[in-house]
């Protein structure tokens, strides 16, 4: 579950890179290379981008976050206290489009970028698989999920380098950090031991009592798999655009 809350953060800043990066259409405000005015630039691009993105900006291969669909997800993870086998398929995520961008920075001569963002309510519906452990309660069963977040903030830094093709110098990001804090969640599985409806009940209770071990179980896990997913991404929005066409100079 958790894995759907930080992709949906994946899409947000994948459109925030398109949006600071891209030969972008009309709608969409330039931020020149000015160290003294790109963050407050880049922040109101971002916030001005709002419908855009929530409708999906298909000319930058970006698509909508309101809702987003994610085909499938996998974590394999767990401590002594909590072993993790999980599993996602088909899920929709709502919520993401009332995103506040906390924070935002560039440095123009790193090329990094340092944003916060926080999504307030996340909703998600979908399939689940599972096979964990609760301290001695075995946990497993496939079926519906359903589950709401809230206060989700992400930390994210994101670092790039310049190369050269055919004269021109274009922008590759190298690596991306995140780091994420819920603030609380909740989720119901359905279908848990075969439907058996006590053991259910049973079972989604003891999740949401211990949901704060399953979150720092499954935390370091989700936050690599969403970097590589991000970075993955932002350099697909890159990849053909002259850095003098993605970061205008004065």
């Amino acid at each position: 579950m958790f894995s759907h809350k930080l992709l949906t953060v994946v899409v947000l800043l994948c459109s925030v890179t398109g949006a600071l990066f891209a030969q972008l259409p009309s709608y969409i405000k330039v931020c020149k290379r000015e160290q003294s005015t790109i963050d407050a630039c880049v922040r109101n691009s971002i916030n001005s981008l709002r419908p855009q993105l929530v409708e999906g900006i298909p000319e930058l291969n970006v698509p909508s976050i309101e809702p987003f669909f994610i085909p499938e997800l996998v974590a394999i993870s767990g401590t002594d206290l909590v072993p993790l086998r999980a599993s996602g398929k088909n899920v929709r995520v709502t919520g993401a489009g009332n995103f506040t961008i906390k924070s935002v920075s560039l440095d123009i001569d790193s090329l990094t970028i340092k944003a916060k963002v926080r999504f307030p309510h996340l909703h998600f519906d979908g399939q689940y698989k599972v096979d964990t452990r609760i301290l001695v309660l075995p946990i497993n069963g496939q079926g519906n999920l359903v589950a709401d977040a809230v206060k989700c903030d992400a930390d994210l830094l994101l670092k790039s380098q310049v190369t050269t093709r055919d004269g021109k110098e274009y922008l590759k990001f190298t690596s991306m950090d995140i780091d994420i804090a819920i603030k609380d969640y909740r989720i119901r599985l359905e279908g848990l031991f075969n439907g058996d409806k006590v053991l259910g009940e049973a079972t989604n209770a003891a999740i949401h009592e211990n949901r704060g071990e399953f979150l720092k179980t499954m935390k370091p896990y989700l936050e690599r798999t969403v970097s590589k997913i991000l970075l993955d991404s932002a350099n697909k929005i890159v990849k053909g655009l002259p850095l003098d066409d993605l970061l205008p100079k004065p």
